[in-house]
């Protein structure tokens, strides 16, 4: 008796011992391919003229946003992209981000992205984050000889009535514009492009007043309109 329980014992220690060396086995083989894919990559380093020009537009009523990239260079043949944001649903605020990873075929990529979820198995019915108000913009751009350029903004998205409210608004420490706008439900939205200079989109015209940039070696061209490119000189 003393044999049979001595042998059992034995094949139940063997046979877990085998389960678990192949777990970890199958761990190992699972994290070995993107550390591989990391560690190959070169970075990719593009002139002002071939870095991509970035515009994200608010729909009209602010729950998407219109990500379009142009001027994307051609040795580029794939593109992540991500956006993250805080939102507040029942008092509390939950980051939430949406993105993606495309082949480029084209200079040009466009994407909408949606401030919330979506189903559709039954015609679509969507239920939208609320109080979006800031977050960040990621971009990586891929070649096919293993080089990767990466590019983060902060981004900012304010109505109309917030802006006047407000005075103004605020991209980051580095960017901040004084004014109002006569436009009454408009949505703004500030990033930083990927060469050096401040662009403010809108799903309307912008119009208004700018009263004053920050800092002062930051210009616009038009004065009348929250809209466009800020230049840094």
């Amino acid at each position: 008796m003393n044999k049979i329980k001595f042998l059992s014992l034995s094949l139940v220690v063997l046979a877990s011992s085998f389960f678990l060396s192949g777990c970890g086995k199958k761990n190992t083989e699972g994290n070995s391919p993107s550390t591989n894919t990391k560690s190959t990559q070169k970075e990719l380093v593009l002139s002002d003229s071939e870095k991509p020009i970035i515009s994200l537009i608010p729909r009209d009523d602010g729950h998407e946003l219109k990500l379009t990239i142009n001027n994307i260079p051609s040795v580029v043949t794939q593109m992540e992209y991500e956006l993250i944001y805080s939102s507040s649903e029942d008092g509390l605020v939950m980051e939430k981000g949406v993105g993606d990873s495309v082949k480029v075929s084209s200079k040009t990529i466009e994407k909408d992205l949606l401030l919330g979820t979506s189903s559709c198995t039954n015609g679509c019915k969507y239920k939208y984050d609320e109080s979006v108000s800031s977050g960040t913009l990621s971009l990586i751009l891929y070649t096919d000889d293993n080089q990767s350029a990466t590019y983060e903004t902060p981004f900012i998205l304010k109505t109309s009535s917030e802006v006047n409210s407000q005075k103004g608004f605020s991209l980051d420490d580095n960017f901040s514009v004084t004014g109002s706008t006569t436009t009454k439900s408009d949505y703004f939205v500030a990033i930083k492009n990927y060469s050096d200079y401040y662009s403010v989109f809108s799903n309307g015209k912008g119009t208004g007043k700018i009263t004053s940039i920050e800092p002062s070696t930051i210009t616009k061209q038009d004065s009348t309109s929250l809209v466009g490119d800020y230049l840094i000189n």
